[in-house]
């Protein structure tokens, strides 16, 4: 296929990739004035519609997948749509290489490049998880690294929501990563799967080759199901025994053998590597910075001010079925919910849910007096706690914008309920 010169309105530059499912451009968006990639289908056959629709779906299951997260090392995708016979997806462009330039090509990684970028990768799959997706083709060619040591993870489009679930039962990804349950007939896959193909990447990049070697598929296919890879210990027996240990770990065959979470694993590559902590919070700092600037609460906030807000700030996790807070307790706190949904209580009868980007505990931030109701995560929660001494530590245009934004919410949860008292009062129901 000729190169286009445009596509939509992104002005196409030069190719720089070509996949199964088209090819890959580096573009411009004139709108935003910035650098974009973007990824274009093949022409599907028009004459067959059945097949054409099942192709074009696979190509737009990545917007499913990735279009929803936020995280700095993920590729954010941007835009999406369908022009003549092309269908194209607009994502982030990154100015660098695949990992796989790094096994096969002239540059080499040291091994602490290598932890870092593992490290990345980990904590990227981390924030993938909490979303409810298994990446399902973690491989070399799908993880970007940029000029500036960045890693984005990539093509999400065989990636599924269901964990522990296979939505059917035919060889999907790249086998050479794949690990042995996905081999199976029965595929069932969960968190521990992406780790094992994480661990086939940082094996890869230490090796300078990929775990086995096999002329066919059915040979590559038996060598991942029963045999052990050659020892990092022989092939680089510079590394440090901890790192091959890790390396072995993520490549058990057992899936309970393997670290539990990419939490896990990124855990004990910072424990290992002390350094590797400052990144962690360099990319928990971009994390949350991206889940605010999702909200509408933050949506006048200049991106200064978002950054002033997540340093000035208490982040915490809850577990589906475990109490927020409780009716009665005392805090002079204000909430927004960034992720999962709660239910929302009073004198035991159930009053409204609550979702990602809610706020409550308005009236004890204001007022220091009990709360009024208990909320208890409905499935897993993280929430943002705000109190008057955190938010002393913040410049006082930010502080002014925040409790300007801060009640005209309170005033549009109060005109809300307004109403609802008044009909209540009418039909006796108020004391």
């Amino acid at each position: 296929m000729a190169i286009p010169l445009k596509v939509s309105k992104y002005q196409i530059k030069q190719k720089i990739g070509q996949g199964s499912m088209g090819a890959v451009y580096e573009a411009f968006d004139p709108f935003v004035q910035r650098e974009v990639a973007i990824k274009v289908s093949h022409e599907f056959d028009q004459n067959n519609p059945q097949l054409a629709q099942k192709l074009r779906e696979g190509f737009f299951a990545e917007i499913y997948a990735a279009g929803r997260m936020h995280h700095p090392a993920v590729i954010s995708i941007y835009d999406a749509g369908q022009q003549d016979n092309l269908n194209y997806i607009v994502m982030e462009f990154v100015d660098g290489e695949t990992l796989q330039h790094f096994i096969n090509g002239p540059r080499v990684l040291t091994t602490n490049q290598i932890i870092d970028v593992i490290y990345q990768c980990a904590k990227g799959l981390d924030y993938v998880h909490r979303q409810g997706i298994i990446h399902r083709d973690l491989k070399p060619g799908n993880i970007m690294l940029s000029h500036e040591g960045e890693v984005k993870i990539m093509d999400f489009s065989i990636a599924h929501f269901d964990q522990g679930q296979s939505s059917d039962q035919t060889l999907k990804g790249s086998p050479m990563y794949l690990p042995p349950e996905q081999l199976h007939e029965e595929t069932c896959l969960v968190e521990q799967s992406d780790i094992y193909s994480l661990g086939a990447v940082m094996y890869a990049l230490l090796a300078r080759r990929p775990l086995f070697k096999a002329a066919t598929l059915e040979s590559l296919t038996q060598q991942i199901l029963e045999l052990e890879p050659d020892s990092l210990s022989i092939i680089r027996p510079d590394l440090p025994q901890q790192v091959i240990d890790i390396v072995e770990k993520c490549l058990s065959k057992n899936i309970e053998d393997r670290y539990q979470n990419a939490e896990q694993l990124a855990d004990i590559l910072s424990r290992t590597y002390g350094r590797l902590r400052g990144v962690g919070e360099r990319i928990d700092q971009k994390e949350k910075y991206a889940t605010l600037r999702q909200l509408a609460f933050f949506k006048s906030f200049s991106d200064a001010q978002v950054n002033e807000v997540v340093s000035a700030s208490d982040w915490m996790d809850f577990k589906k079925g475990q109490t927020i807070i409780s009716e009665g307790e005392i805090e002079s706190s204000f909430y927004i919910m960034t992720r999962g949904s709660a239910s929302v209580r009073r004198n035991d009868k159930n009053i409204g849910l609550m979702y990602q980007g809610d706020c409550f505990g308005e009236t004890a931030f204001i007022r220091q007096e009990t709360h009024h109701a208990t909320i208890t995560a409905r499935t897993d929660v993280t929430i943002m706690l705000v109190s008057k001494s955190l938010l002393d530590n913040t410049s006082l245009e930010t502080q002014l914008q925040y409790y300007r934004v801060f009640l005209e919410t309170l005033v549009g949860r109060l005109s809300k309920a307004t109403p609802a008292l008044i009909e209540r009062d009418r039909t006796g129901l108020l004391p």
